[in-house]
């Protein structure tokens, strides 16, 4: 099966729980490839299927799905995926260790509020993004290709230059 690079692939091949932390693992993975907005836009735009239905737990990663989308959209400068709104866990969930308030106060104040809407708290949230700055990296193929339209351009120039030069004599 291959690693999942939007969160709807994440929903798609999630069967449980443990399979989407693992997908979800997975696609924060790949997360470091991703070099422009673009790119990361389509990684949390398309609406992934609902997982409240599919297994125990599945409206926390409807929610942890929509959190995330929203918090990346908000670091990145871009609106958030009109998919994401009503996504909300139907009880407050922590992912912290434990049930007393003194394991759960740094999840309480430190949540994003993207993840606080959806009553979700976690500490930290992990986003491995290093998007690049000025124009995206562009493959041997594409530099090749507009080095050709490059060389062209100045031959054309260069035989208009000299067609005038003709002329002038």
């Amino acid at each position: 099966m291959n690693r999942p690079s939007t969160l709807r692939d994440i929903a798609e091949f999630s069967e449980s729980l443990e399979d989407f932390g693992r997908y979800f693992q997975d696609w924060l993975h790949g997360l470091l490839a991703l070099t422009s907005r673009p790119q990361v836009v389509a990684a949390i735009s398309d609406e992934p299927r609902r997982l409240a239905k599919r297994f125990s737990q599945g409206a926390v990663a409807d929610a942890w799905l929509a959190a995330y989308a929203d918090f990346i959209a908000q670091k990145i400068r871009v609106p958030a995926p009109a998919w994401t709104d009503g996504r909300i866990s139907p009880e407050p969930w922590f992912a912290v260790g434990g049930s007393d308030l003194r394991s759960r106060l740094p999840a309480l104040r430190d949540s994003p509020n993207a993840f606080k809407s959806r009553n979700l708290y976690t500490p930290t949230v992990t986003l491995p993004l290093q998007l690049s700055a000025g124009r995206p990296a562009k493959t041997a193929e594409e530099l090749k290709h507009n080095n050709a339209l490059r060389q062209k351009r100045f031959r054309e120039r260069r035989r208009a230059e000299l067609r005038r030069l003709r002329k002038s004599r």
